[in-house]
């Protein structure tokens, strides 16, 4: 099962678009540290890393366990600092008690088996350092740090966002914020006209919206979250494309990070994971060897591969199923061929569902 949650009937207010500076720099962060995911940016992403100064760009590096799967909660909740303009949501950054922010800087550490743990802890924090280290030592450092002196640590991821906003991401912004702005503006008037359903259309391929008012989000994850006491925040990134990044933490709203402008494609899970699943039979793998230079009948290849026909059959029914083989009548035979395209999407249809 996909992410799934129920839209509150009649409850426009539940629902809100935002636009916010910070989680948009977090995924910019993302990219510079994960352009391997993001290829279309690697230029943008090998420009920018080359014109930071040396510091930064490791810092960037030891601290990217906050921006990678799963986000710190001040880069993932644009209520957390408030979704403000620049300089407003680095004061109220700057202003979070330092456990707070602590807390939420660890929440890509601290989400184990989908709950929350304590900081406090002497056990946390003890199996946290034993997570970082795997990391790398600059992780290992930001860890310490967050755990020992969490106002220096927010000193210090504060110095790093003001540094990259001057360096790079003030000029990214002002290109940007425009378009976001009128993407929310334009959401919000769906929305008071035709309602949630209307203001979610169109989001993402990977979005989907039922006339009950189910919305899906076609992610390898499985849960199914209740939004109404909590409220719905939707948040459009341009350096978050092609990720659809769902933000689930108790006691705050659910918030979903979906790409601008949506991408024409996305892989659909079921059927990508379908197709494995056919392929995983090794005699089946051998039929499409069969076929896979020229289309056969299902006796030809029987016979040739010295197989039961009726195995055949079978076999290259689940095949066609899934949209790896096709069939086309020749007198009295059917005639089987590979879709090769199919074959050939499957590796990035896989990336994508799982990159997602």
């Amino acid at each position: 099962m996909p992410i799934t949650f129920q839209l509150p009937a009649g409850r426009a207010t539940a629902l809100t678009f935002a636009v916010s500076p910070m989680v948009e720099l977090a995924w910019a962060w993302h990219v510079l540290v994960g352009t391997e995911h993001h290829p279309e940016r690697a230029g943008w992403a090998e420009r920018v890393l080359g014109e930071l100064p040396d510091d930064l760009a490791a810092e960037l590096s030891a601290w990217s366990f906050a921006v990678r799967a799963v986000r710190a909660t001040v880069f993932a909740d644009p209520t957390l600092p408030p979704a403000l303009d620049w300089v407003q949501a680095v004061t109220a950054l700057r202003s979070m008690p330092p456990a707070q922010f602590a807390a939420a800087m660890l929440r890509p550490l601290l989400r184990v088996g989908g709950r929350s743990a304590d900081v406090a802890d002497h056990r946390v924090g003890a199996e946290l350092m034993a997570l970082s280290r795997a990391r790398g030592a600059g992780a290992t450092r930001a860890v310490r740090l967050l755990l020992e002196k969490p106002a220096a640590a927010q000193a210090a991821v504060v110095d790093i966002l003001e540094g990259c906003w001057s360096a790079f991401f003030a000029a990214e912004w002002r290109r940007i914020e425009p378009a976001l702005t009128g993407e929310v503006q334009a959401r919000s008037r769906m929305g008071a006209r035709g309602g949630p359903r209307a203001a979610l259309s169109g989001l993402s391929p990977a979005v989907a919206i039922a006339e009950d008012g189910r919305v899906t989000i076609d992610k390898v994850q499985s849960k199914s979250l209740a939004v109404s006491d909590r409220g719905l925040v939707l948040i459009p990134t341009v350096f978050g494309t092609p990720h659809v990044y769902v933000a689930d933490e108790a006691g705050r709203p659910v918030v979903v990070h979906y790409p601008f402008p949506p991408p024409e494609r996305a892989a659909d899970r079921r059927l990508t994971l379908r197709r494995l699943d056919v392929l995983a039979h090794p005699a089946r793998l051998e039929v499409c060897r069969a076929i896979a230079v020229e289309p056969r009948s299902a006796r030809e290849i029987a016979r040739l591969w010295h197989l039961d026909e009726t195995a055949v059959t079978k076999h290259l029914s689940a095949l066609r199923l899934a949209g790896l083989v096709r069939a086309e009548r020749a007198g009295h035979f059917v005639r089987y061929s590979l879709e090769a395209s199919a074959i050939q999407t499957i590796g990035a249809d896989l990336l994508d569902v799982l990159r997602r």
